[in-house]
């Protein structure tokens, strides 16, 4: 079902581009352009399903582009979220020819999503942990993901990529969501790598912490400095309140259980090559993601470490359980 979506999404953008200006406009160099869509692992949500109309770009003192996602019936198409996790991705626009140059705003035009906590669920929806369909939430039906930039160096590759520990939140004492922008990016494929590892089965218990809950990875640009806090997921626009010496996560991630080798594990895609902070914490229980809970982090302290990653890499580190030697009587 998939791959047929797939393939219809790339004959009906490729050909739905749609400049929203005049018809004499001049000639523009251009560029071949490509958007995926990916998530991150939300911590409780069995689907986050999504209905999409379009796409709009804008770029300073031009017509906006209007870039538009429709099936093959001409319809506009509904994605579950979390079937595109752990570096799977959606490709929903392929070899757009583009003016190059800088857009000011790239625009997810979600379609009749519902905006309030009562509105229909057909479109847009959450299934959680206890099978409920609840209202979903986009603001206004505009996800404003910020800037980017078309060059001429051959064809280019984006991923938007929900990380939903951060954009999707809870609201109504849990009867419907919000979908935000905030922890949606777009990420340029040809300068991303990954990161991913174990994490030591000692660690989900240690001290105070209760197995099984709580168990969160974070990532936070590098380096971080000396006064600095390592913080857990908060919006700044919400929380006003967060101290300045508190650094908030680039990402973040549950530990998840491997089916397979029964390996406690964590993984992120589509980060932007550069350095990296990550840590472990087992006491991130009901980290809210608009709000600053000050959480350990790490959670054993010593359970950090910094990691550099390069373009088309996959790097891994593994927390391992660090056991302190007895002195010597």
């Amino acid at each position: 079902m998939n791959h047929i979506l797939k393939v219809s999404l790339i004959a009906s953008l490729s050909a739905g581009l749609i400049a929203c200006g005049s018809d004499d406009s001049p000639s523009l160099n251009t560029a071949k352009v490509s958007f995926s869509i990916a998530d991150a692992p939300v911590d409780s949500a069995q689907e986050v399903n999504v209905s999409y109309s379009s796409i709009t770009l804008q770029r300073p003192d031009e017509a906006d582009i209007e870039l538009l996602i429709e099936d093959e019936n001409g319809d506009p198409i509904s994605i579950n979220l979390l079937d595109y996790q752990d570096g799977d991705s959606l490709l929903v626009l392929s070899d757009a020819e583009l003016p190059i140059g800088e857009y000011s705003e790239l625009i997810i035009n979600t379609y009749q999503c519902p905006q309030n906590q009562n509105g229909s669920t057909e479109f847009c929806n959450v299934v959680d942990e206890s099978s409920a369909t609840l209202p979903l939430k986009t603001p206004s039906n505009k996800l404003r993901l910020g800037s980017f930039t078309v060059t001429s160096e051959g064809t280019q590759a984006y991923t938007i990529d929900f990380n939903l520990r951060k954009s999707l939140v809870s609201t109504a004492n849990g009867t419907s969501f919000n979908l935000k922008p905030h922890g949606v990016t777009i990420i340029d494929n040809t300068a991303v790598g990954s990161l991913s590892g174990t994490v030591d089965p000692n660690l989900l218990s240690a001290g105070e912490c209760a197995a099984d809950t709580g168990n969160v990875v974070y990532l936070y640009n590098a380096p971080i400095g000396e006064t600095e806090v390592l913080g857990d997921e908060f919006d700044p626009e919400i929380d006003t309140d967060v101290p300045a010496e508190v650094v908030a996560p680039y990402a973040s991630k549950m530990v998840q259980q491997d089916s397979e080798t029964n390996d406690y594990v964590y993984s992120f895609s589509y980060l932007p090559a550069g350095d990296y902070l990550v840590a472990f914490s087992c006491s991130a229980v009901d980290d809210d993601p608009e709000i600053y809970n000050e959480i350990s982090i790490a959670d054993p302290q010593a359970q950090q470490a910094t990691v550099s990653l390069e373009a088309g890499v996959n790097a891994e580190y593994n927390f391992v359980e660090v056991v302190e030697e007895a002195e010597a009587i």
